[in-house]
């Protein structure tokens, strides 16, 4: 079996930590961009990737426009999307847009880990 490529993108250093070492303690390869725009300057160069989790808010680019600009060049690999924004309509937005999942912050890292396991199953 392959090992799965995920790529993460958030900017706060302390949630993208905690998240890649649980990605990769779950025997997963992981890298992480700090903002949307590094996140789809990885995504153009590598291509390489069969998840990405992002958050919404992120500075230079969202994570909806990431997962725009993902989705128009015919890159976009499933994704989960991680906000603080607890509103329906934030929910919705991602998943209208291309996303898998939505989960609101703060975050349970088991829970994460299955819906990880359930999405790249998909692929």
């Amino acid at each position: 079996m392959d090992t799965k490529n995920i790529l993460i993108a958030e900017d706060s250093e302390i949630e993208g930590m905690i998240l890649e070492r649980a990605l990769k303690s779950a025997g997963y390869n992981v890298e992480r961009a700090s903002d949307g725009l590094e996140a789809l300057e990885k995504y153009l160069s590598k291509n390489k990737y069969d998840l990405l989790i992002t958050d919404i808010s992120m500075p230079g680019l969202s994570g909806i426009e990431l997962i725009w600009h993902a989705r128009e060049k015919n890159i976009l690999p499933p994704t989960i999307v991680l906000t603080s924004n607890r509103s329906e309509e934030a929910s919705l937005k991602s998943l209208e847009i291309g996303a898998l999942d939505h989960l609101t912050k703060p975050y349970n890292l088991p829970l994460i880990l299955a819906k990880v396991k359930v999405a790249l199953g998909r692929t």
